[in-house]
Order: C-alpha cells, then sequence, then structure tokens
C-alpha cells in the first residue's frame, strides 16, 4: 500500500477544517468571521475588544460590527470593566454558546476515537506536528491579510500600493528630549538630551506593489495607512530608554509630502528616487543628512526646533532657496562657507524665480552647522 501525498493530504484536512466552521456558522445563523471571533471569545473570556482585534487581525471598527452582530444573536454581552469602567469586557452568554458544543462534539469523539488507536508515543508526535501545523496557518494567514491591505509582520511593516498621484508619510518619534540653544561669543549653539535615541533612515528594499515598507529596531510604532497617509506615532515614555530605529523605504511612483515631529536623534538616508513635494522636521534633530531627489513644483523643506549639524544634497542644477530664522553658527551653500549666519537672512540660486521645480528650505530655531549642496 503505498504511502498518501503528503500536500494533498495536507490540503484535505485545510479545505474539510473550512468547511466545518462554515457550515457550524451557518447552523448558527451567524458568518464564519463571528464564528471565528466567538471561537477566541471562549478561550479567553472576559478579553477586551482591542485585545479580541489582535488576536483576530482584524480592525477595532470591524470588531465592534462583529460584537454587535454576536451580541444581537445572543452569544456575547459586553461588560464595563470592574476594574475600570471606562473599559468594556467581552463576556460569553451562556444561553446560545452550548450550541456550539452540539455541533463540535460528534467531530472531536470521532477524531479521539481515532487518536485512541495510536500509541502514545505516536500520539504525542501527532499533537506536536498539528500545534506546528497551526502556527504555520496562523503565520500564512497574517503574512496574506499583510500582504492584501497592510500591517505589522514581525518587526516589518507594510502598506499596499493603491493608486494614489501624492503620498505622505507623518513620522513621531515619541522620544522624551530637552533642547537647548544660544549664543555664545557670537555663535549659535544647540545641545539636546535625551533618554532614548530615535533614528529614522530611508532607505532599503521595496515591492512594486508596497507604497511603503519599514523595518523597525526596538519597540515598534503604531503604524496605519489610510487614503494614501501612513502614520507611524511612537508612544512618549519618559522612563523608556529603548532606541527606536526605523528603516523606511517609499515607492518611487507617487509625488511624496514627509512630517517628522517630537525630535528625532538621526534623519538621514536616500530619496534621491523619491519626487519630493515636501519635507518638515519639527522639534529638533541632532544629525540629518539627506540625499533629495528632484522636488514637485516648489518643494518646502521646513527644519524647526534647532539642528546640530544637517546636510541636504540636491541633484545638480535644481533651483534652491534658504531662509534662515535664528541663527545658523556654519553656513555651506554651494561650496560658498559663510560663518555666523544671525538673526532673518536669505540666500537663493540666480535661476529661482523662474524655476518650475525647485526647493524652498526654512530653518528656525538655530542650528550648529547647515550644509546645502549638489550631488
Amino acid at each position: 500500500m503505498s504511502s498518501p501525498d503528503f500536500a494533498r493530504t495536507l490540503h484535505a484536512l485545510i479545505s474539510g477544517s473550512v468547511a466545518t466552521h462554515e457550515a457550524v456558522a451557518e447552523r448558527l445563523g451567524i458568518n464564519s468571521t463571528d464564528l471565528r471571533c466567538l471561537g477566541i471569545v471562549t478561550t479567553e473570556p472576559g478579553l477586551t475588544p482591542s485585545r479580541l482585534a489582535e488576536l483576530a487581525d482584524l480592525t477595532t471598527g470591524a470588531v465592534t460590527g462583529v460584537l454587535d452582530r454576536l451580541e444581537r444573536a445572543g452569544f456575547v454581552r459586553r461588560e464595563a470593566d470592574p476594574a475600570d469602567r471606562r473599559r468594556l469586557r467581552v463576556q460569553l452568554a451562556a444561553g446560545r454558546v452550548a450550541e456550539l458544543g452540539e455541533y463540535y462534539q460528534p467531530l472531536l469523539t470521532r477524531l479521539g476515537e481515532l487518536s485512541d488507536g495510536l500509541d502514545p508515543t505516536a500520539r504525542e508526535k501527532l499533537a506536536t506536528s498539528l500545534e506546528s501545523f497551526a502556527a504555520a496557518l496562523r503565520e500564512e494567514s497574517s503574512r496574506l491579510r499583510v500582504a492584501a491591505r497592510g500591517g505589522i509582520l514581525g518587526d516589518t511593516y507594510t502598506a499596499p500600493l493603491g493608486e494614489y498621484e501624492q503620498a505622505r508619510l507623518r513620522f513621531t518619534s515619541g522620544a522624551p528630549r530637552l533642547a537647548f540653544g544660544g549664543n555664545v561669543l557670537g555663535q549659535q549653539v544647540r545641545a539636546v538630551a535625551e533618554s532614548a535615541a530615535s533614528r529614522l533612515r530611508f532607505g532599503g528594499r521595496i515591492g512594486p506593489d508596497e507604497l511603503l515598507r519599514a523595518v523597525f529596531d526596538g519597540p515598534p510604532p503604531d503604524a496605519r495607512a489610510t487614503n494614501g497617509i501612513v502614520s507611524m506615532r511612537y508612544s512618549r515614555r519618559l522612563l523608556d530608554s529603548r532606541s527606536r530605529r526605523a528603516l523606511v523605504a517609499l515607492n518611487p511612483g507617487p509625488s511624496w509630502s514627509i512630517e517628522v515631529e517630537g525630535g528625532i536623534t538621526d534623519l538621514d538616508g536616500d530619496l534621491s528616487t523619491v519626487r519630493l513635494a515636501g519635507l518638515e522636521v519639527r522639534g529638533g534633530a541632532n544629525h540629518l543628512r539627506l540625499r533629495l531627489g528632484q522636488p514637485d513644483g516648489t518643494s518646502r523643506i521646513v527644519l524647526a526646533g534647532g539642528m546640530s549639524e544637517a546636510r541636504l544634497d540636491r541633484p545638480r542644477g535644481v533651483a534652491t532657496a534658504i531662509q534662515i530664522r535664528g541663527g545658523v553658527s556654519h553656513l555651506r551653500f554651494d561650496g560658498n562657507r559663510t560663518d555666523s549666519v544671525s538673526g532673518n537672512s536669505r540666500l537663493q540660486t540666480e535661476d529661482y524665480a523662474t524655476a518650475m521645480n525647485r526647493y524652498e528650505i526654512e530653518v528656525s530655531g538655530g542650528a550648529s552647522g547647515l550644509t546645502v549642496g549638489e550631488t
């Protein structure tokens, strides 16, 4: 007797599981997603709606709809948490939940009879294999969902491409920091104290069907994408000394606007393949070094809150203006060096007024050093 084909047997097992799940949902009068969530609640009674969303890999809005339907059908109820009345807990409603056992018990009985025919060692190996299969299925379903609608998988976040002519990245560092500035012997000086380093670097690979891909080192941010706007927000914890690092790749198709808020230790990388509509860095930065691509119209670059060292390199021949408010200790603009620029100053290339695509750079809050060059 030949051994069964492993792949075909596994496919039959998965198909049978899905068919059984759908059949039970139909008998209960609910859809398969609601039944899956109900199963999670049975294994973890009293969980919060946000916890259910996490375990079911659904949005909080989708879980609200699931719970509304399950509550109307008499399977669950939402109750205020006795420890915090502002928070809800999901509890099983005893009445209809018993029906689950009626539909699943015959199957469980048959599976038990099959496993009884195995010796203890074979039964243990089978249980271990099934646990591994279940873990593989969970990982693959998460990967497929992330590929379709975006999300975090491990240390990587992706946002699906969509048909966007314009896109926006909003990055909030959340790093506790204090910035100090002043004028010492005619020189503008900046100093920044941080309890946790925060770093954002542009670069890395991106798939053709991805709007953005980010790889995180350290605690991940709350990342989400809506209508071409990708937000990454780190929570601010004063006693959290863990460094935050993000490597972000942008799809070169759309025109990008980038906003960095909350201050950052290092901001660097390569944006040379990206059409840049604008860049704002608010809250200051210790070190900034970016290679820019072509501007899309008048691309405003705003550096506010103070910089220790900043360098921007643009493609050769791109018209550029620099507006300084607050002073710069050392300024280099296309090879020309100026020390101790104070107050309000403006410099620009000769062709700036007539150029269609150009960079308008605004610096406020002071900077120890600023270099704007060409590549």
